[in-house]
């Protein structure tokens, strides 16, 4: 049967999401989020709140590091947060104090060799003050690699990450593991028209009777007709495998219609929309003809000030419930200015997830609707050599479970 998902009825709010200045680096860089990513391929919040390094995700002094040799430096990164442990009645306030270390090998910094090839190490050394039972380290690593021909374009990538931290859908505090890997490629086969293909797989494991992780196995086909410059659109078809404990298996085809705008370096629109058919093993059979679909977009309205915003839609396993899957709508969207020496950025992300029964299941689960508002400041110091970095973040959660929280974060980081 057709389904318009509840999600998509339901009055939504408008989300901001801090977005400061970011590094261009061939393929990315190799970087620990703000909000930690779930296994699933969509890498949406799965709601852990942990003392982070960077507000923007970045690795410091990437960009400046010599070509084909080694970048590393050290972080000292201090967290107040109100809430540590998500409760409604009785909140527990905790200090957090990281500790981090990274190192990182990029083959080609500045870009435009055919052969690119970068790794990282950033390993997490956790304190707590009111919480020392809770102290330890996490660790995350990335390889990415790009190979570029004169019709051909082949790229890979794989991360894998240690997280902790207090979970929204649980409310307890956890720690698990995460592996992402893909591989894409492109083929031109006419100056206005392009095939592309790549698979990815996403794996979680969590240590915890809290959570329960998944597997997820995508992979895509489609073609790119560039009517323009700046217009480039064409279809595309996905099979997507989950598998979990809590959900069973999902099998699910889906037919979509992508499109990017480019206008220079001013603005930038990408974007995809389309039916996907699923069948559930433990749904007796039936299967759901629903919406998927992301949008992103940048504006660039001055030299110093940028606008990003994004929307996401994809169903996913429930990673607390049994016979629960989790549609799930974000919405984020901010603004940075770059000043004379820094960079300050202002912002929101709103989560929406709405629980799917697809056997038998016991209670009504509440849907949660996640809302954190950001603000943020960043400068360099020392010939740019020390980066400070500070946000404010409060966070309000509502559904199943209700909280409120305030983050305030401050940290500086060395290059050596």
């Amino acid at each position: 049967m057709f389904q318009i998902p509840n999600i998509l009825r339901r009055k939504m709010t408008f989300a901001v999401m801090i977005v400061a200045q970011g590094l261009c680096v061939p393929l990315g860089n190799c970087a620990t989020m703000q909000f930690l990513p779930t296994s699933y391929l969509g890498a949406s919040p799965l709601g852990l709140r942990a003392a982070l390094p960077r507000s923007d995700g970045s690795v410091f002094g990437l960009e400046e590091g010599i070509k084909g040799g080694l970048t590393y430096g050290i972080g000292l990164n201090t967290v107040y947060d109100s809430n540590f442990s998500l409760s409604e009645h009785d909140p527990e306030n905790e200090l957090t104090v990281n500790i981090m270390p990274w190192i990182t090998y990029c083959s080609d910094p500045e870009g435009g060799a055919p052969f690119s090839f970068n790794a990282s190490y950033n390993p997490n050394i956790r304190t707590y003050l009111n919480n020392p039972g809770l102290n330890g380290m996490d660790h995350s690593g990335s390889i990415n690699m790009k190979v570029e021909g004169a019709k051909t374009l082949i790229t890979a990538y794989m991360n894998y990450n240690t997280v902790s931290g207090t979970d929204r859908y649980s409310g307890t505090f956890v720690q698990g593991s995460l592996l992402n890997a893909g591989i894409s490629g492109t083929y031109q086969i006419a100056p206005r028209t392009s095939l592309f293909a790549n698979f990815r797989l996403a794996m979680s494991d969590y240590g915890s009777s809290a959570l329960v992780g998944s597997d997820t196995y995508s992979a895509e086909v489609g073609g790119f007709w560039s009517a323009s410059e700046r217009l480039s659109f064409g279809p595309a078809i996905r099979y997507t495998k989950g598998k979990s404990v809590n959900t069973g298996d999902r099998d699910a085809w889906a037919l979509n219609m992508q499109a990017q705008y480019l206008m220079g370096e001013k603005l930038r629109f990408q974007g995809t929309l389309g039916l996907e058919y699923a069948k559930n093993s433990r749904d007796s059979g039936n299967s759901t003809l629903g919406l998927t679909g992301r949008l992103a977009a940048s504006y660039a309205i001055t030299e110093r000030l940028q606008w990003e915003s994004s929307v996401r839609y994809a169903t996913e396993p429930s990673p607390t419930d049994m016979n629960y899957m989790l549609n799930n709508l974000t919405i984020t969207t901010g603004l940075s200015r770059k000043l004379l020496r820094a960079t300050v950025g202002l912002g929101v992300e709103l989560d929406f997830s709405d629980y799917v029964g697809v056997g038998t299941t016991g209670t009504t689960q509440a849907n949660e609707d996640n809302l954190s508002v950001i603000l943020s400041y960043r400068r360099k110091l020392f010939l740019e050599r020390v980066d400070f970095d500070s946000s404010i973040r409060y966070g309000l959660n509502s559904g199943g479970h209700e909280w409120s929280q305030i983050q305030v974060s401050a940290g500086i980081y060395f290059q050596f």
